[in-house]
């Protein structure tokens, strides 16, 4: 037996056994109640599943890489400390390594394969972004795994709703289950083929996920019922918008009273004849009923609400189309914040999981899972950088960032601007 496998033996990790303290959550967790209510809502309310959507989607665009640290003397190299770093100090050092040979991209890896690939119905990026909209909405996803000859290849998104009864831990971790109801027939999935994704909840860290949208409930609520209150009022509630009394007049069918309402009809009748005065003789008692949608600031409303879930999941207001009050630098400065304040978080959040739950199973151990950067390229800023001193840079760097190929007729440096010679007269295209 050879020394690493020795001493691979001697760290062997041995099951933990718990508290105790978590038995009580654990063995009975049903789906929160609203958990189907939200789902629908998705389907149902179009602010929410613009916001949700933007988010998921921005998720769902990321591109996954992935990395195998160069072994040492035929041993391969676990770095606990750059998995789990955040994403600034990984990609630096990621940069760096690459540079000293001490990792190799691997872009055949199996994990890629399923993440692109994951079933024969769904694609790697709808699933993706299915997953973020669980998570964005009851904050919590379960994606069963598919394996042949016990090697994983693929998996499947369950909704939260059906997922009704989390694993036990007071049994044994091989026969822990999840408890999947569907049209009132139970199945179960054992524990260990399923990846259960969740916002941990403060007050239940070992239970259920919890997402964004339970604390909008009241907002997405109110939202519904004003939109429904609108279009219950084009029915008229059975009740005219206003009363009018004249007096002397018994009968509302004579001829006096036609006469009224056909004056009232070619004089104030249409869009153009809207506010224009109205003169009659006699006494007239006229009663308002119903009140106008400005004097219930319906608009404000509903606009104050909509904002409000925008900044719930920090959407900047131009990504959802609102260029009320952007120009060209907030509208690029929006992208920006997207992707930092939004996609970062969600990225990191399902790195981790991926990391420490997935890639296990594939027997890589010097594995690191990684993504590019949603960050937009800033343009202007490198233009300024470059135009700062524009000998430093090469024609090909020029041409790439104005979007057009190599020339191969203009190759190296340009010559520096008057007055900028070199140090002891070096040429640029000699370096």
């Amino acid at each position: 037996m050879g020394l690493w496998n020795r001493m691979k033996s001697a760290v062997v990790r041995q099951p933990r056994q718990g508290t105790g303290l978590e038995l009580a959550r654990w063995q009975q967790a049903p789906p929160r109640r609203g958990t189907t209510q939200l789902l629908a809502a998705y389907r149902e309310m179009p602010w929410l599943r613009t916001v949700v959507d933007t988010v998921a989607d921005s998720v769902a665009a990321v591109n996954w890489r992935v990395y195998r640290r160069v072994s040492r003397d035929g041993q391969p190299v676990k770095d606990y400390a750059l998995r789990s770093a955040t994403r600034e100090v990984r990609a630096m050092r990621l940069k760096s390594m690459l540079d000293a040979g001490e990792v190799q991209e691997v872009p055949d890896h199996p994990v890629l394969r399923m993440l692109a690939d994951p079933n024969d119905y769904l694609t790697g990026r709808s699933v993706t972004k299915l997953v973020q909209v669980y998570l964005d909405l009851v904050g919590e996803s379960f994606l069963v795994l598919e394996r042949v000859a016990g090697f994983p290849v693929g998996f499947w998104p369950v909704p939260p709703n059906v997922v009704t009864r989390l694993p036990a831990m007071d049994v044994p971790r091989e026969q822990r289950t999840f408890t999947v109801t569907v049209g009132g027939v139970s199945r179960q999935v054992p524990a260990a083929d399923v990846l259960h994704l969740r916002n941990l909840d403060p007050e239940d860290p070992l239970g259920r996920g919890v997402g964004p949208a339970f604390a909008l409930g009241d907002e997405l609520d109110t939202d519904e019922f004003v939109a429904r209150f609108l279009r219950a009022s084009f029915w008229n509630n059975m009740l005219p918008p206003a009363i009018a009394s004249i007096e002397g007049l018994t009968d509302a069918n004579s001829a006096g009273a036609k006469a009224f309402k056909e004056s009232l009809a070619r004089e104030h009748q249409g869009p153009d004849k809207a506010g224009k005065l109205l003169l009659t003789s006699g006494r007239v008692t006229f009663a308002r009923l119903d009140t106008s949608f400005r004097d219930m600031q319906m608009v404000e409303l509903r606009k104050f609400l909509m904002g409000f879930v925008r900044m719930t999941y920090r959407v900047p207001p131009e990504i959802v189309g609102d260029i009320s009050s952007s120009n060209k630098a907030t509208a690029f400065a929006a992208r920006e914040n997207l992707a930092e304040q939004a996609t970062f978080p969600r990225m990191e959040f399902l790195r981790t999981e991926y990391q420490m739950r997935l890639m296990p199973l594939f027997g890589d151990a010097e594995v690191i899972l990684d993504y590019d950067s949603p960050v937009p390229a800033d343009r202007e800023h490198q233009l300024r950088v470059m135009g700062t001193m524009p000998e430093a840079f090469s024609y090909t760097e020029w041409r790439e960032l104005a979007g057009f190929k190599p020339d191969p007729n203009r190759q190296g440096y340009p010559l520096p601007m008057p007055g900028q010679a070199l140090e002891n007269d070096q040429d640029p295209k000699s370096e």
